[in-house]
């Protein structure tokens, strides 16, 4: 049980809590208006310090870790399985658990100039063990039950308000599931086996999205992708392999192929050697004809012309100078034929050279048909391996498609047999969930004229807690949900050896409450920590209070908490605004 929260901030109001009921209640200070507010008092801040203190991370956005509270120790003492324990912790140190009083050897210690402490890891497992029976092997489990999980259900924080099955709205279907299986003593551990199955389940289809669409769609490919991909690089397989079983390695390929190069370029220079001397041959066949002998009346008319103009100049006879032409004519012609006759013989070299070279092109060429170079060879066998080595991996990312298909259906076989497994624990843990169910149907009744109902159906995804008030869609009555539930869990756990012995309810919980099943909740509150011995602290404004007039047996002064906070600037919690 808790016995008292304070701080050594100057301004902190101290509070301390008795056995049963315990009303924390916010007054209007005198001389407030309606700009005043108590949601500033400091109502859910005792809460969550109280949370703080029993373990929950010290985070980003933490009260302790506000500016002006950072400095500061805040401690509770309490007592746990009769042991008399004070701890502090502040937001400067969020891992230490600071430690004044405790037995020895409760928690392993550590002794510092900031003073003797444990870690919060360390305090958390203790209290599990102390509070809930917590083994060490329970702690050690991977989506395991622990102390913080399962207390949050006895203390919730402002967000703890919304369903009674879950203690924050993001909270994960799997912590949920597992904590509440453990506190309404069913086997938690098939709760937890969903959990693997979920994990299991996304990564499979995260697997799958990836493959066709997403990161992996490059690299996994679709099946029919993958298929078509297989049987063109099997053909191609099957090509090389026929080439590679046909093939003749010509050693020196690559100097008959040269040599190829060289006699086509010999012989394109040939061809033009060829036609140029081609062009010659008309040039001088056309020449010859032109150098015929020329007429003799016009040279001796060219001559008597002479020998009138120029007697002196004319020594020889006529005949005398037309032999001599004539020679000239001859000797040209002569020379004409000759240079006719080697350019002839030219060609006709080239032609046999020609038809030499032609023919031994032919003949390498026809080996080159029929032979290959080692090279290409190698290069064969090379894109051969490669394929075959491509054709293995398209195929293992075919098997691995496929086998994302068969263990998704290997998860709806384990998902149904898991579902079968509950079904049978609920079966042989009957009487457990008959005293829950009729728990929560009995508590409900004295709020409301019908009694709820809570049922726990055994689905493929895990157990689903369902729970029913009737009129419950009002904002009221659905808040009543969560006191009925809660308190049926503090009935449960009564008779436990190790117990959770505290249950707290911000005021948030009668938001929207009938005044009527306000009063009855507080009675009924009242009554059951008596009779189960536990304490039921409630954070309440005063003005919120419900007539309780109807109830002689209620005095509202046993249960108010020596807790004065207001909405003045100093009267709240912490003695000042932030």
């Amino acid at each position: 049980m808790l016995i008292e929260v304070y701080s050594d901030l100057s301004g902190f109001k101290t509070a301390r809590f008795h056995p049963g009921l315990n009303l924390v209640l916010a007054h209007k200070s005198e001389g407030s208006t309606d700009g005043h507010t108590r949601n500033s008092a400091g109502k859910s801040s005792l809460v969550e310090i109280i949370n703080a203190l029993l373990g929950s991370d010290i985070k980003k956005g933490n009260l302790l870790k506000e500016k002006a509270l950072v400095d500061h120790f805040f401690g509770l003492k309490l007592n746990v399985n009769g042991a008399t324990l004070n701890i502090s912790r502040h937001g400067k140190a969020p891992s230490k658990i600071f430690v004044h009083e405790m037995p020895e050897g409760y928690v392993s210690l550590t002794s510092e100039d900031d003073g003797v402490y444990t870690s919060n890891d360390e305090w958390s497992r203790k209290l599990g063990k102390e509070v809930f029976g917590l083994t060490e092997s329970t702690l050690n489990l991977k989506h395991s039950v622990s102390f913080r999980s399962l207390f949050a259900y006895f203390a919730r924080s402002t967000k703890g308000f919304d369903s009674p099955e879950k203690t924050f709205p993001m909270q994960a279907a799997w912590q949920s599931q597992v904590a509440l299986t453990y506190l309404l003593k069913l086997d938690w551990r098939v709760a937890r086996e969903f959990e693997g199955v979920r994990q299991k389940d996304k990564l499979i289809k995260a697997l799958k999205r990836a493959s066709s669409e997403g990161a992996l769609g490059d690299i996994m490919g679709t099946p029919s992708e993958l298929g078509t991909e297989i049987h063109l690089k099997k053909d191609r397989v099957q090509q090389i392999k026929t080439l590679l079983a046909e093939f003749k390695v010509l050693p020196e390929y690559q100097q008959k192929e040269a040599r190829v190069a060289k006699i086509s370029k010999i012989l394109s220079s040939i061809s033009g050697e060829d036609t140029a001397d081609k062009e010659w041959i008309g040039q001088l066949e056309r020449a010859l004809e032109e150098e015929s002998i020329s007429d003799t009346n016009r040279l001796e008319q060219l001559f008597k012309e002479t020998e009138l103009v120029f007697p002196e100049l004319v020594s020889r006879r006529f005949e005398e100078f037309t032999a001599f032409h004539s020679s000239i004519i001859r000797n040209r012609r002569e020379h004409l034929k000759q240079e006719l006759e080697t350019v002839v013989a030219r060609i006709e070299e080239r032609y046999i050279l020609k038809e030499r070279l032609d023919q031994e092109r032919s003949e390498i060429l026809l080996l080159l048909q029929s032979h290959g170079a080692l090279d290409h060879y190698t290069s064969l066998h090379s894109e051969l391996s490669k394929l075959e080595a491509d054709i293995e991996l398209l195929e293992r990312k075919v098997a691995a498609t496929q086998n994302l298909d068969d263990q998704k259906s290997e998860l709806k076989v384990v998902r149904n047999n898991l579902q079968k497994k509950m079904r049978i624990d609920l079966s042989e843990r009957e009487d457990a969930v008959r005293k829950a169910v009729v728990s929560f149907a009995e508590i409900s009744a004295k709020l409301y004229e019908e009694s709820g109902r809570f049922t726990i159906d055994p689905t493929d995804n895990g157990p689903k807690f369902e729970f029913d008030i009737p009129g419950k869609k009002s904002t009221g009555k659905s808040k009543m949900q969560i006191f009925c539930f809660d308190m049926m869990l503090m009935e449960l756990w009564a008779e436990e050896a190790r117990r959770p012995d505290v249950l707290i309810h911000d005021s948030l919980i009668f938001d929207g409450v009938d005044e009527r099943q306000k009063a009855r909740a507080l009675l009924l509150g009242a009554q059951m920590a008596k009779k189960y011995n536990f304490q039921y602290i409630v954070t309440m404004n005063s003005d919120d209070l419900p007539d309780m007039s109807e109830y002689q047996e209620f005095n509202m002064q046993d249960y108010l908490v020596d807790l004065n906070i207001t909405d003045s600037d100093s009267g709240g919690l912490f003695g000042i605004r932030f």
